[in-house]
């Protein structure tokens, strides 16, 4: 049996705690409004000797290890997140995970890791051993969910994935979930942004995204940062963003607008450059009605 593990630990149960007794509201109290959060975070992880792996030569022992690491909702106020809890399970693990309860997705996860060779056979270890002879090589696979950002309108969560399976460089990518708590929804970019927007949105992000990093134009752009404004294209692709209190961030994930090397792009554009195209659900949640 692999060797696995479920660690829980209360994050926050209650930021702010509710009273049951009017009687017992003090004067510093009066006025105050509560909502109750609670966010567990669990964690499952595993690591394997892929025991007749010779990929690297006959005298070098391949390992493999597994991480699922989630901040997973149990309550935002008074708001359902059945929708919110599936769609963190389907971003993390797959839609066949909705189905799971949340444990048995992140075991399912790890007891599968990266592997090379089909024909090694996996055992399972508790540490993979540090070696600096290069006798030793590890690969790896992770997922993590974590909040960043929880209030009584919109909460954010974030879908961090990464692997390295041996080749020159490991892939990552991130993606996030906006839940709008009063209306117990997950919101996509139809809810923010009215129709027909898609190229007058991407103009805005590319010249946020200039001046962001101070130039004056794609062509700039391109030649100092090998940032490709023009693949900003919305009518070609779904964009990443989150809910970020009076803005919107659009998110780019290694080669999407760039190499590798420049990592992920972030591009935070403030609600009043949006404000013809905001649908009015938008605004309300932006602060910006």
């Amino acid at each position: 049996m692999a060797n696995r593990k479920i660690v829980l630990l209360a994050l926050s149960a209650v930021l702010l705690a509710s009273c049951a007794d009017n009687s017992a509201v003090t004067d510093g109290e009066k006025g105050v409004k509560d909502f109750e959060i609670r966010i567990v975070e669990k964690s499952a992880e595993a690591s394997y000797h892929c025991v007749g792996d010779t990929t690297y030569g006959a005298d070098v022992r391949l390992y493999t290890t597994a991480s699922a690491t989630l901040q997973w909702p149990e309550m935002l106020g008074n708001a359902n997140i059945k929708c919110l809890q599936d769609t963190l399970l389907a971003r993390c693990f797959g839609s066949e995970s909705v189905t799971m309860p949340v444990g048995e997705a992140m075991r399912r996860y790890v007891s599968d890791p990266v592997t090379m060779d089909d024909g090694s056979q996996l055992e399972a270890v508790d540490t993979v051993p540090v070696s600096d002879a290069y006798n030793v090589r590890t690969l790896a696979k992770s997922i993590k969910a974590s909040a960043v950002s929880v209030g009584r309108r919109v909460a954010v969560f974030k879908v961090d994935w990464f692997m390295y399976g041996g080749g020159a460089h490991p892939i990552y990518a991130s993606s996030f979930v906006n839940f709008d708590v009063e209306r117990s929804r997950v919101l996509t970019l139809s809810d923010i942004v009215k129709p027909g927007n898609d190229a007058a949105l991407a103009t805005i992000v590319k010249n946020v995204l200039c001046e962001q990093y101070g130039v004056d134009s794609y062509e700039q752009l391109q030649a100092n940062y090998s940032i490709n404004a023009e693949a900003v294209d919305y009518s070609l692709q779904h964009p990443v963003f989150y809910i970020d209190g009076e803005y919107v961030a659009f998110y780019f994930n290694p080669y999407e607008i760039g190499p590798w090397a420049t990592g992920t792009v972030e591009v935070q554009v403030p609600a009043f450059m949006l404000d013809d195209m905001l649908t009015p659900e938008a605004k309300i949640l932006l602060g910006w009605q």
